[in-house]
């Protein structure tokens, strides 16, 4: 009876049907099943093989060298972490046209004479476009590679300032936000996986922490850089301002930024060999070199059609995904409802300018750069977890400090809500969302690294469904902030708050504690348990 349910899990079912129907490379089934007759060689062993032996049918799959200097994690550490801080900035930017809109938006409203509601929907439905662009942008960057996706993506969050710099009604501000959110949302697509090609798994801390802090910084700092911008110089400068940087930015990125994606690198070392024998007469050679990951190779159409439904059989079927989805989509609603919570209360309760407002998300901003400093320590723990586990990864290590940063979050929640009277100094209510940007750094940081290293070569789909729900919550929950503020009062309405992510806390608890028996009953984390594998994609 248990081998009939391990012949139905789903990942088994899945392999299989990827292997009859989807790989592109040509060749049979009993072809790629016949590993015990490859090489695997480097691309200069490669052609030197094939073409020393041109009547030899065995296959020849081109892999890196030990010191191959096409492999991302040879390359120099200054270019790593070049590559690293550049993609991260990506994501701060994309954050930064995501947030930035609401310090323009009481203007907005104002000139085409509509609800502050409707003006809200700018900023819904460009997080809207973050939820629905990486489900269609991930198997593009998987076919393709990662630079054409950063490229072209980047392209149309540049491009697109203009309609809406030029904006005559509040329809054009609309749909122009969602199709900038679907084109923004490529780094998050793409920046985990860029940082996982240049940085083998267990010295990836540091470069992970940049990364999480992209991702929790940007944000905030949205709101710190744009309040004085559209003050100062009116809501339709914001879109110049974004034009004339993401212009520089992208014009930097098509000079600079190497292609990092190993299967991508590794196709055109395979690429070259084949042409090199064809042009020299080795046609029958040429035919038999493939790169390292060609069995793992599938057509758009199938990538896309498991892009667009394993995301989904995770969240219904995966109690980590669930978790994370739960957690990730409640904190980030919380961030992208403070856009319109902020100005409320220090703009009503201390009488401050928009530009004014914005320096208010100073706090929330510092609160994640506290948590790079103090993340070490999380580091420390996961990686002497490992060494006592024989260097087998311990994905639930990852959680020892998410235990203590989810209760950040109520702490600061309930501060913020009960000093938000304007009797209170307003530096009270900024120090405590300090701490509520330290909690939910910590938090977002350790759930990325235990999906990741939970689920591994199904990393990408948990993690599709995670931020699915976490920008559908983002977009949603801005919209009911002013009215649940004004109702409820600025004290009553944080505290609601505060009490829902005291229900939150007992998620990375479970997972630190009992995180292995729900790998060891899933289908897709139980296939990497007691791993040690770093492979990268």
């Amino acid at each position: 009876m248990e081998r009939a349910i391990e012949r139905d899990d789903p990942s088994d079912l899945e392999k299989k049907i990827d292997s009859e129907k989807s790989s592109i490379t040509g060749r049979t089934r009993s072809e790629i099943e016949d590993v015990n007759s490859r090489l695997w060689l480097s691309e200069d062993e490669a052609y030197q093989h094939a073409k020393a032996h041109p009547d030899e049918t065995r296959e020849i799959f081109v892999t890196f060298s030990p010191n191959d200097k096409d492999n991302p994690r040879n390359w120099s550490k200054a270019q790593k972490w070049y590559i690293t801080c550049f993609a991260s900035s990506l994501n701060v930017l994309t954050c930064l046209c995501a947030g930035g809109y609401s310090s323009g938006v009481g203007q907005l409203v104002e000139e085409f004479g509509v609800s502050d509601e409707v003006g809200t929907v700018g900023l819904s439905m460009y997080i809207l476009g973050f939820a629905v662009g990486p489900m269609l942008l991930a198997p593009l960057s998987e076919y393709f590679g990662r630079n054409p996706v950063y490229f072209c993506s980047w392209f149309v969050l540049f491009i697109f300032q203009l309609p809406l710099a030029l904006a005559p009604n509040i329809a054009t501000v609309i749909v122009c936000r969602l199709i900038q959110g679907f084109g923004g949302s490529a780094p998050l697509t793409n920046t985990g996986g860029t940082v996982s090609d240049v940085w083998e798994r267990n010295s990836s801390g540091p470069a992970m922490s940049i990364y999480g802090l992209s991702s929790t910084f940007g944000p905030p700092m949205a709101l710190v850089i744009s309040g004085y911008i559209a003050q100062e110089m009116g809501w339709r400068w914001l879109f110049w301002v974004y034009m004339a940087i993401f212009g520089g930015v992208w014009l930097i990125m098509m000079a600079t930024l190497p292609e990092t994606r190993h299967s991508t690198i590794l196709e055109k070392k395979a690429a070259r060999v084949r042409k090199t024998l064809v042009k020299e007469g080795f046609e029958n050679s040429a035919k038999r070199v493939f790169d390292a990951h060609a069995d793992e190779s599938k057509s758009l159409h199938t990538l896309f059609a498991i892009t667009l439904t394993r995301p989904f059989r995770f969240l219904f079927t995966e109690p980590i995904t669930i978790g994370a989805a739960a957690y990730n989509g409640f904190i980030y609603g919380l961030v992208y409802l403070f856009n319109e919570a902020f100005p409320l209360v220090f703009g009503k309760n201390h009488g401050f300018s928009v530009g004014e407002q914005g320096l208010c998300f100073l706090g929330l901003a510092l609160g994640s750069v506290v948590g790079v400093a103090i993340y070490p320590l999380q580091e420390r723990y996961y990686l002497k977890k490992v060494a006592r586990n024989d260097g087998k990864g311990v994905p639930e290590a990852r959680i020892w400090l998410a235990r203590y940063g989810a209760f950040l979050l109520p702490i600061s929640l309930f501060w913020f809500a009960w000093t938000s009277f304007p009797s209170v100094p307003w530096i009270v209510p900024i120090i405590a969302s300090g701490f509520f940007g330290l909690g939910i750094y910590i938090v977002i940081l350790s759930i990325l690294n235990y999906v990741v290293d939970s689920y591994q070569t199904y990393s990408a789909s948990a993690l599709a469904g995670v931020i699915l729900i976490r920008n559908l919550v983002g977009a949603g929950f801005p919209l009911f902030a002013n009215q649940m503020y004004n109702k409820l009062g600025f004290e009553w309405a944080s505290s609601l708050l505060a009490f829902l992510s005291i229900i939150m806390i007992p998620i990375p608890w479970l997972w630190f504690y009992y995180g292995e028996k729900l790998r060891l009953k899933s289908p897709y984390a139980r296939e990497h348990f007691g791993s040690d594998e770093d492979a990268p994609h």
